[in-house]
């Protein structure tokens, strides 16, 4: 039966946190277009810093707080939020460039990465229900973060040795590997999380290790998005044909518009005398700045992983609350 509550909504940190989280995500949004020191950038960025801190302070006195700091006192879910803030930076952060990669420099079209990302896919999802398994049987989820996070980083490092000569099949192979250790890890902090917090506090922690891979991913598409485009300018500009005309350099310098701009730039060069004599160096100028700009970003998504693993080797053991623990809710109406 319905039950009144006297439970209060923390609206101060409601607001805080919106307050917190939405310039952050415009500034990373911006940061591969305008770079860290914009103005358009910046300021945003200084304004999270300051609402964060705001909001800090305000869970820190709020009775019902939406993030509850106290938390974070128990070191399983600090690390579990560690971890996946990590997970987040590191996995999506430079997987999101395996299509730009795939089309950019190996020459495949955009259904055919799209095929390609499957093996990704199929390889988290076998990960999950082996891994879900696992720790039901056996109890132990400590073992399987850690094999997770080692698989995980050996798929990434395997993206960083990708060449312009690299074979479909390698691909396949490498999304297997990070698939397959993505899907350990998955069940891995749910579970963890859900086992030592207190029952009140089960879905406020369970989400908080979510929001903070969702930063994660976020913060790690804008920082490599960076590194990516700012390699690609410089190496371009080292490569490119002299004598290009400036209206196609608008979309030369940004492998992301390239896609789309093939039209415009086909037409500039078509005007341009001797334009169609650049085309070709044009292009390998677009493809090797593409690829070292790319092994750039699998290069740091690949450390980035690296040290993720150590983590996962403070993570505590805990046993598992069992079910024969907890009163089925037929069974105490009946006791009381």
């Amino acid at each position: 039966k319905p039950r009144p509550s006297d439970k209060r909504i923390d609206w101060a940190g409601f607001a805080l946190l919106v307050a917190t989280v939405v310039p952050l995500l415009l500034a990373l949004t911006w940061v591969p277009q305008h770079g860290w020191g914009s103005l358009r950038v910046w300021p945003l960025l200084a304004c999270a810093a300051l609402m964060l801190v705001a909001f800090i302070a305000n869970e820190a006195r709020a009775p019902e707080a939406i993030i509850p700091l106290s938390l974070f006192r128990n070191s399983i879910i600090a690390v579990c939020s560690l971890c996946s803030f990590v997970l987040g930076m590191g996995m999506f952060g430079a997987v999101i460039y395996l299509p730009l990669f795939m089309q950019g420099v190996l020459g495949t079209s955009a259904t055919q990465s799209g095929n390609l990302l499957t093996p990704l896919l199929i390889g988290a999802v076998v990960g999950m229900i082996i891994g879900g398994q696992s720790v039901s049987r056996t109890g132990e989820y400590k073992l399987l973060g850690i094999i997770g996070s080692i698989l995980l980083a050996c798929g990434m490092v395997m993206f960083a040795r990708m060449t312009a000569d690299t074979s479909h099949g390698y691909v396949v192979w490498s999304m297997v590997v990070a698939g397959v250790g993505m899907g350990f890890l998955q069940p891995v902090y749910t579970i963890a999380v859900q086992n030592v917090a207190p029952r009140e506090r089960m879905g406020t922690a369970t989400s908080s290790t979510i929001f903070f891979r969702s930063i994660g991913s976020t913060v790690g598409v804008a920082a490599f998005g960076s590194v990516m485009l700012t390699r690609y300018h410089n190496e371009f500009l080292r490569l490119a044909p002299p004598g290009l005309p400036a209206e196609a350099m608008t979309y030369l310098t940004n492998p992301i518009l390239l896609a789309q701009s093939r039209p415009e730039l086909a037409a500039i060069f078509m005007k341009t005398p001797g334009g169609l004599a650049m085309v070709q160096p044009v292009i390998a100028s677009v493809k090797t700045a593409l690829l070292l700009s790319l092994q750039q970003v699998f290069f740091f998504g690949a450390v980035v992983m690296t040290v993720a693993v150590l983590p996962h080797l403070f993570l505590k053991r805990e046993p598992l609350r069992s079910r024969a623990a907890i009163p089925d809710a037929p069974a105490a109406a009946a006791i009381h």
